[in-house]
């Protein structure tokens, strides 16, 4: 069997797996570490590193490593640029970091390639997920804030007149905002809020237990939600022409509260829930640098 290694690295958080390769699946025994975003750089490489290890499982060297990152990271250089999280890593090549934890393990020598979470979102659905099989993917991923990914034939796009710039769809204008004003887990509770409710603590999760339960003004903050999602993107589809518009994120799993006004607001489009939710960017981590098996 051949398999890549993945990591999908979080702001408090480390998941590391094994992904098979011909079934496009991520294998047992997924392994989850809690990290100190406030680490040092060594202690944070050392717990991805062996994080990563811990997954191996003792099977042998994997066809390449791919891992998914939070922005701003150089991708290609393998160097960190955050400093809103892992602060001690700023400006630190982390590719090189790793493979020295690595020196003299079966991990020594394999390749690493980075890519942004959402992107690998994006990536993975288009690879192994609710849009396989289609040539050009819009990925949206709905959590405390607003991710975004585009996909052609296999490459993420992040440039170019069909997309906004560098891929996000977070910071486009909209309705005298920004887009994350509008559609994210935020959006849904100050939605909910706004409508008179007492419970100003309702988290986005609770206000789907309630729009589950009958609540008409959680419901339509919901709606609300798939309103101004199929406004930020509709130029955005006219432009790029995606096959599909994939959601996950913790928020989509509400999808049935806001689906129908997505859709309405966005005719003809094929939207879809992801197939994975966390799993996604794991795939799309293991599709990177994989342009024989597209």
């Amino acid at each position: 069997m051949t398999h890549a290694l993945v990591m999908d690295i979080g702001g408090g958080h480390v998941t590391a797996a094994r992904v098979d390769l011909n079934t496009r699946a991520v294998l047992p025994g997924e392994v989850h570490h809690v990290v100190d975003p406030n680490a040092s750089a060594d202690a944070l490489l050392n717990a991805w590193a062996a994080a990563a290890l811990e997954a191996l499982a003792g099977n042998g060297p994997p066809a390449r490593i791919g891992i998914a990152v939070p922005s701003p990271f150089d991708h290609a250089a393998g160097v960190s640029q955050m400093t809103h999280k892992f602060a001690a890593l700023h400006g630190v090549n982390v590719r090189d970091g790793l493979q020295d934890c690595w020196a003299g393990t079966v991990l020594d020598g394999v390749p690493v390639a980075f890519g942004n979470d959402a992107d690998l979102f994006t990536l993975g659905e288009w690879w192994g997920g609710a849009a396989r099989g289609t040539g050009r993917v819009i990925g949206v991923t709905l959590g405390t804030g607003l991710g975004s990914g585009f996909v052609a034939g296999g490459q993420v796009v992040t440039a170019g007149p069909d997309v906004p710039p560098d891929g996000e769809l977070w910071n486009v204008p909209y309705h005298g905002g920004i887009a994350e004003d509008f559609a994210s887990g935020q959006a849904v509770r100050r939605a909910y809020q706004s409508s008179g409710q007492e419970d100003y603590s309702a988290s986005a999760a609770g206000i789907a237990a309630l729009a589950d339960a009958g609540d008409a003004r959680a419901r339509a903050a919901y709606a609300e939600l798939g309103t101004h999602l199929g406004g930020i993107l509709a130029p955005w589809v006219s432009r790029f022409r995606p096959d599909a518009v994939v959601f996950g994120g913790n928020v989509a799993r509400a999808w049935k509260h806001f689906q129908p006004t997505l859709e309405a607001a966005l005719p003809g489009v094929s939207c879809q829930l992801t197939t994975h939710f966390e799993a996604s960017a794991l795939l799309g981590a293991a599709a990177l640098g994989g342009e024989e098996l597209i």
